[in-house]
């Protein structure tokens, strides 16, 4: 019965804090469903970004087994 409740309060937790993030960001998703998002406008102090990646790690080399071995696998 406790974990029943338990978890119909949770829930119910989730809910409202669903409820008054989107009723804090309602203005912000309007404007982003209609394109007016300030993601959307290009801004002129950022260009383009390089990121370079290197592996950190070396191609794996094949093991060496002895033959036993090989046919337990």
């Amino acid at each position: 019965m406790f974990a029943i409740v338990a978890t119909l309060a949770l829930l119910g937790f989730a809910i409202l804090m669903l409820a008054r993030m989107f009723q804090a960001e309602r203005s912000k998703m309007a404007a982003a469903l209609q394109g007016h998002s300030w993601a959307s406008q290009h801004s002129a102090s950022v260009g383009p970004v390089t990121v370079r990646l290197s592996p950190r790690y070396s191609a794996s080399r094949p093991m060496r087994t002895q033959p036993a071995m090989r046919a337990a696998a």
